[in-house]
C-alpha cells in the first residue's frame, strides 16, 4: 500500500514540475490566436462588401455556400441564399466563417444563364420565321398573278 501511495505521489509532484498546464494554457493560445487572424481576414473582406454583393462563403465545417449580402453586423452576416429551390434568409455568426470572397454573379449562375440565352435564341429564330411566312403571304396576296406567270 505504501508503494502505491508512493507512486502516486511521485507522479504528482512531477506533473506540478513539468508543467502539463502550460502546455495545454500554449495550445489554447495557438487555436485563439488562429481564431482572432480568421475573424480579422473576415471582418477585413467584409468591410469591402455591401449590402447586395454576392459573395461565397466557406464554413468552419467547410461547407462553401454561395450567398447575397443583406447585411453586416459587428458579430454575424445576414444573407440570402438558395436552398433546396427556395431562397432563404441565414444570419451567419462571424465565427462560423472560415472564409468569405467576393463573387461574380455570372459565375453564381451559370446554369440559368446558358439556358436564358438558348431561350433567347429559340424566340429570335421563332420571330424570324414568323415575320418570313408574313412576308411571304403578304407579297402573294398582292400579287395574285404573279406564281402562274411565272409557270
Amino acid at each position: 500500500m505504501t508503494r502505491v501511495l508512493a507512486v502516486v505521489l511521485i507522479a504528482t509532484l512531477t506533473t506540478m514540475m513539468t508543467g502539463i498546464d502550460a502546455t495545454s494554457r500554449a495550445s489554447q493560445d495557438r487555436d485563439q490566436s488562429k481564431r482572432e487572424k480568421q475573424r480579422t481576414a473576415v471582418t477585413k473582406t467584409l468591410g469591402e462588401m455591401r449590402r447586395g454583393t454576392t459573395a461565397t462563403i466557406e464554413r468552419q465545417d467547410g461547407e462553401k455556400i454561395d450567398v447575397v449580402i443583406q447585411e453586416i453586423t459587428p458579430d454575424a452576416v445576414i444573407v440570402l441564399r438558395q436552398q433546396r429551390g427556395h431562397v432563404v434568409t441565414e444570419t451567419i455568426p462571424i465565427t462560423d466563417i472560415a472564409t468569405i470572397k467576393k463573387s461574380s454573379l455570372k459565375k453564381m449562375s451559370k446554369t440559368p444563364s446558358k439556358v436564358l440565352i438558348g431561350v433567347a435564341v429559340g424566340f429570335g429564330v421563332l420571330v424570324v420565321a414568323g415575320l418570313a411566312a408574313c412576308a411571304s403571304a403578304s407579297s402573294a396576296r398582292a400579287h395574285p398573278g404573279a406564281a402562274d406567270e411565272a409557270h
